[in-house]
């Protein structure tokens, strides 16, 4: 039973687990409308130059060491297997990314982003830091927009 919702440690009435309080759930509800808001101006402009934000992780990531394993790509993104594997197929026909021969097993493919793939990537990067500087930096200011990635930052890492 509930006896003070402004209390964090107030357990539910269905799990007996701390639920959030009033000002908490608005907050948490200010924070995915922004989030969503921002990836929909961010899916838009990217949208306009043929671009996707998977497109971005994947080639940020492939760019960060020679070869990748499809799984271990989709594990390092956190995206599924399937979905990676699409998105690869895609790239490779663009030229971006291409399949090499495991040194260890033959049979095992791997994936490598070309010197087309990094001028992609680097294009789209471009991109990326105008989105960013003009939505969130710009709006935020240096202080409060380091204050939020340094706290997603403490958030990813608490469960790595």
């Amino acid at each position: 039973m509930l006896t003070n919702v402004n209390d964090s440690r107030v357990p539910s009435r269905a799990t007996g687990a701390p639920v959030l309080t009033a000002d908490q759930l608005a907050l948490w509800q200010s924070f995915v409308d922004g989030g969503w808001a921002l990836m929909a101006q961010v899916n838009s402009t990217f949208g306009a130059h043929g671009w996707t934000t998977t497109d971005l992780r994947l080639l940020e990531v492939l760019g960060t060491r020679e070869q990748f394993g499809i799984s271990e790509l989709a594990s390092t993104v956190h995206m599924g297997v399937s979905t990676v594997s699409r998105q690869i197929g895609r790239m490779i026909d663009t030229g971006d990314v291409v399949r090499v021969r495991s040194d260890l097993d033959g049979r095992h493919r791997l994936v490598r982003i070309t010197d087309a793939g990094r001028d992609t990537l680097e294009r789209i990067t471009a991109v990326r830091d105008r989105v960013i500087r003009e939505y969130v930096i710009d709006v935020l200011g240096e202080d409060d927009f380091t204050t939020i990635c340094l706290a997603m930052r403490k958030v990813r890492t608490s469960w790595a």
